[in-house]
Order: structure tokens, then C-alpha cells, then sequence
């Protein structure tokens, strides 16, 4: 028999190392992935002075980082603890030398034989929830590898798909880099890691031919739970190294999610696969992309009715489809509840449901609930990306911009290649008037994609409200021109009516007028226009009807810049006190 700790408790706290959780008194403690690394390193050397290079290179390896990061860990964890600088409690500076973990701690250990693992090898709670994917190793063969650089860049691509695909929370490429050359065995790099599974494996080439050999194994145990070989012909290795890293993500992810209850496992690979195709639609926000999402999981749901998933991609696609205005409340309300009710009937303790469901009641604006749902996803599955940044929106919508932005980050963390992630994460700082801080980060992301126009929109409307309005409008008229939709033109008519330039204002507002005549167009969106040309009778009729049909844009009335300058008028505050903001 092999135990393990599953989790370590300290007074009312208790840090589940697998699940990569901090609960105080029962319920999850939002902490980002480094912070996390930070505690969970000082307990399991607790009583240890541990020098500020020690920390650092068993949270960080060998990749290059200020101290500074460090020090923000620490300060984010005595935080949490309600230490003051002078407390004791739990972590103690030792000045010019270190930290110490100096609270008492209980081990909880789970028995592997009865508790931890069924007949086939999946963990007691049936699917993988944390991977450290180790950079592939080279093997003599009959031929050398052209690129002697090809496991590792394999193993960058396998991490990155499976971080798209969302199915584990999986540790970054430079957390494993270390471990290219180690004699460590799985267990040991684990237990550095914080993983309950690590995915080894080797590669070497004959002929023309290359072969991956790959090893899922149980990082308490070192027990082998998967094993494949995959063979690619050598040619471009680009497309090799795609080849490869493709396939061994479809399989593993096979793999992880037949781990899942009976409830939410598809019937086949082929339905998984399908969702998975169809959710890379639903990321790009675009109404294309979101119409053929929801498309597809029309399909999904007809196949194989007993997937809960496929349901989740439906109430999502619908969900993107109102907040972006493509669709109106009344088109996508009843179908959100009605899909995630299904999904919650087909299996009760699904993550994804409850975050989806979260999501419904924040636009219908039970703020409460939302936030309880919420919290019942996270603690379900902390790392789901989607969840954290939706929470994120419903924190910021209230205010909280502080909590917001640690969940955004924690989300992007988990999906490290989202732009749009990058995008939100600039967002609160906005929200905070910390306007040079949101520009940056908006710049920063088109820098890396000069034609991402939700980056250019957040951009131009930050810089328009900073103060710098010429600048702001020269960035939101080439927004407009790209993506001529109905918030885009709204913003911009806003923008144009505050600098007097009434024509082009009631130019944006007659060009949503015409857009009106075949869609959906929001009166919260046409408030903008009508405020910024000084119409303000006009712009609060518009949000009184917004109102009355439920518009999704309500839930940000409370911190809304663009319309601010309304926020003593009676009306504004009887509209206020209807949505129901929590104090």
C-alpha cells in the first residue's frame, strides 16, 4: 500500500495540492498558480528557513524572474491570512535571509489501494486534474534526428493543445524545461511540480520514420495509467512536430476525459471531438464563429442527447451570442436555462454547468446566486479558464476590480495563448482609471496582432477617457471600419457627440437605425449616442426600455463611464435600484 497527502490543514485553511485549492472554512480562496506554488512550497518545507534563491528556483527552475515576484507572493498570501507585518501566524521574514512556514500543519494522507485508485488507474476523483508534460528525450536510432530540438518543440506544442482544449490544467512549457536532461523519477518531479500526473516519453527515428513513445503515470504512485506510439514520416518539421503533438493530444485527451463520470463522458471519441472543434469556433467571438458554435452543437445534442457537454456548448454559444449583441434577450434567455438545466439533470456535479449557470444569472441580474454558482465551478474545477474569466466579469461589473483581476489572471494562466484573455486582463485597470496601465496592455496585445480589434476598441476607449480624445477616436473609427457593428458604431457616436461633432454622431446613430431594420439592436447601445450628443431625456427613455427587455448590458449601468455624467438624474436612480446592485 503507497499513501499520499491529499491535502495539508493549518487552523481554518486547508491547501489540496492536487486539486491546487486554498479553502478557508469550506469555501475555495481565489490564489493565482504562482502564489499557490509559493504557499504549497514553504508548507511542505515548513520549520525550514528557506532562502529567497531557494524559493525561487524550486517555484520558478532555472527560468529568469525578478525578486520582486517573490515578494508580491508572499504579500498576496499574508493577505489572505490577515497577517500583519509584525504576525507570526504563518509566514515569518527572516530579514536578508529568507521565509519560514511556521504555522502548525496536519497531513492528510489518502490509502492508494482502497481510496485513491478504482480497477483501471484513474484518481479517486476519476479524471486527471493537474499534467506536467515532460520535454520528450531523445533515443540512439539508425538515424540521427534531423532536429535535435524536436522532442521539446513537441512538447511545447503538445502543452498547447491541450491548454485550448481545456480538459486539465497543465503546467507551462518553462516550468518543465529543467527536467529535459534529469535522472528524477516521476514522482519526485510531481511532487516539485504540484501535478497528480506527469506525461513522459522518448523519440527516435529509422529511416524516414519517426516514432513517439509517450507514458501518462500517476505522479503519487509512479504507476503507468496510458501508454501510446505514435509514428510520423519525416519531412517539413514543422508539420512533423504538428503531426505528432496533434494525434498524442487527441488520444490523451481520450484518455483524461474517459476518466470522467459515465454522466459526462460522450459515447464516442468522435462526439468529444466534434465539441472540441466546435468550441475553437465558439473562442473567437465573432458572430461567425459563435452561429456555426451553436450550430454545432445543435448537432452535438442530437447525436448523443445523453452528453452533458454538448448542451454546455449550446447555452455557451447562446450566452456569446447575447453579450456581443448578436442576438436579443429574448432569443437566448429561456434557451441558456433551458440547456443548462439539461446538462445539470445529466450529471448534477458538472463544472462546467454551474459556471454557465452562473453566467445566466448574472445577466439576468441575481448577483448573488451568480457569485455562489461560481464558487460551486471553481471548487468543482479550479482550472477551467472559462469559468475564472467569467467570474471575473461578474466581479468587475460589481466593482470589486481587485478580485476581478486575479481571476482573470488565473484564467490566464490556464490558457496562457488567449489574446482575448490578454485583452480582459486590461480591462479593471480601466475600471480604476489606471489608464496608462490598461493602455499598455492593450498596446502590448496589438503588438502581437495589430488587426485584434477588441483590443483596438478597449484601446480607443480608454485613451478617449483618459483625456487623450483625438487619439481615442482615431482608434475606435479604425475600429469601426473593421468590425462595423452596433456597440462599435454606438462607441463611436458617443465619442463624437462629447467633441461636437454632432453630423458624425447622428451619422453613427442613423447608419444602427438602418442595422435595426434586420437585427437586433440594443436601446442600452443607443443611450451612448444620444448622452454623448446631450440628449439626456432621450438616453434615459433608451435605458428605461433596455430595461424592460432585459438588456444583458444592464449589469454594467452601475459602473458605465460612458454614461456617468446620468448618475444624480432621479430616473438613473430609480433604474438602479431595480437592478438590484449589491451595496
Amino acid at each position: 500500500m503507497s499513501n499520499r497527502i491529499s491535502r495539508f490543514e493549518f487552523e481554518n485553511y486547508a491547501l489540496l495540492p492536487s486539486e491546487r485549492l486554498l479553502m478557508h472554512n469550506g469555501q475555495p480562496v481565489p490564489l493565482k498558480s504562482r502564489a499557490f506554488d509559493t504557499l504549497l512550497t514553504l508548507i511542505r518545507h515548513r520549520g525550514q528557513l528557506l532562502s529567497k534563491e531557494e524559493l525561487m528556483g524550486k517555484i520558478w527552475g532555472e527560468s529568469f524572474v525578478e525578486e520582486g515576484n517573490l515578494t508580491q507572493n508572499i504579500f498576496v498570501l499574508r493577505k489572505i491570512f490577515g497577517e500583519k507585518p509584525h504576525d507570526h501566524r504563518f509566514i515569518v521574514t527572516v530579514s536578508g535571509r529568507g521565509y519560514q512556514f511556521v504555522a502548525k500543519v496536519r497531513e492528510i494522507v489518502d490509502s492508494s489501494d482502497s481510496t485513491r485508485h478504482s480497477h483501471n488507474g484513474h484518481s479517486k476523483n476519476g479524471y486527471v486534474r493537474s499534467l506536467a508534460i515532460l520535454p520528450l528525450k531523445s533515443l540512439p536510432a539508425s538515424a540521427p534526428v534531423d532536429n535535435p530540438h524536436l522532442g521539446l518543440a513537441i512538447t511545447d506544442s503538445l502543452i498547447t493543445q491541450l491548454n485550448a482544449n481545456q480538459v486539465v490544467s497543465v503546467r507551462p512549457t518553462e516550468a518543465v524545461l529543467k527536467y529535459a536532461e534529469t535522472a528524477m523519477d516521476v514522482v519526485a518531479i510531481g511532487r516539485e511540480l504540484g501535478v497528480d500526473s506527469i506525461l513522459s516519453g522518448t523519440i527516435q527515428t529509422s529511416g524516414d520514420k519517426v516514432r513517439a513513445n509517450f507514458q501518462l503515470h500517476e505522479a503519487g504512485t509512479g504507476e503507468t495509467l496510458w501508454a501510446s506510439k505514435i509514428e510520423a514520416r519525416s519531412g517539413d518539421v514543422f508539420e512533423l512536430q504538428d503531426q505528432i503533438s496533434k494525434q498524442a493530444a487527441t488520444e490523451l485527451t481520450a484518455r483524461i476525459n474517459s476518466g470522467l463520470t459515465d454522466r459526462s463522458a460522450p459515447k464516442n471519441l468522435e462526439t468529444f471531438q466534434t465539441y472540441v472543434k466546435y468550441r475553437f469556433f465558439w473562442e473567437t467571438r465573432t458572430e461567425t464563429g459563435l452561429r456555426k458554435s451553436l450550430s454545432g452543437a445543435k448537432e452535438i445534442v442530437a447525436t448523443d442527447p445523453s452528453f452533458p457537454l454538448g448542451y454546455i456548448g449550446l447555452a455557451d454559444s447562446y450566452v456569446l451570442l447575447g453579450h456581443h449583441l448578436f442576438l436579443s434577450p429574448a432569443e437566448i434567455l429561456p434557451a441558456i436555462r433551458q440547456a443548462v438545466d439539461r446538462a445539470l439533470e445529466l450529471d448534477p456535479n458538472l463544472a462546467e454547468a454551474y459556471a454557465t449557470k452562473a453566467d445566466y444569472c448574472f445577466i439576468t441580474r441575481d448577483f448573488a446566486q451568480a457569485e455562489h454558482f461560481h464558487r460551486i465551478s471553481i471548487k468543482l474545477k479550479p482550472n477551467y479558464a472559462s469559468e475564472r474569466h467569467w467570474f471575473g466579469w461578474l466581479l468587475m461589473s460589481l466593482g470589486r476590480f481587485d478580485e476581478s483581476l486575479e481571476q482573470i489572471e488565473s484564467a490566464q494562466m490556464l490558457d496562457t495563448g488567449s489574446l482575448y484573455l490578454a485583452v480582459v486582463r486590461g480591462v479593471p485597470f480601466f475600471y480604476k482609471r489606471q489608464f496608462d496601465r490598461a493602455i499598455k496592455q492593450f498596446q502590448m496585445v496589438l503588438d502581437v496582432d495589430p488587426n485584434f480589434s477588441r483590443a483596438r476598441y478597449y484601446l480607443g476607449t480608454t485613451l478617449f477617457h483618459s483625456g487623450e480624445r483625438e487619439k481615442g477616436i482615431a482608434e475606435l473609427e479604425k475600429v469601426v471600419a473593421a468590425e462595423p457593428i452596433q456597440q462599435t458604431m454606438a462607441l463611436l457616436g458617443y465619442c463624437y457627440g462629447v467633441t461636437g461633432q454632432e453630423s458624425k454622431a447622428r451619422e453613427m446613430l442613423r447608419k444602427i437605425d438602418l442595422m435595426a431594420g434586420g437585427r437586433y439592436v440594443s436601446p442600452y447601445i443607443r443611450a451612448y449616442i444620444h448622452n454623448g450628443l446631450g440628449e439626456t431625456d432621450e438616453a434615459l427613455t433608451q435605458l428605461e426600455k433596455a430595461f424592460e427587455e432585459d438588456a444583458l448590458w444592464l449589469v454594467w449601468l452601475n459602473i458605465d463611464m460612458n454614461l456617468a455624467n446620468l448618475r444624480d438624474d432621479p430616473r438613473f436612480q430609480r433604474l438602479i435600484r431595480k437592478l438590484n446592485f449589491p451595496v
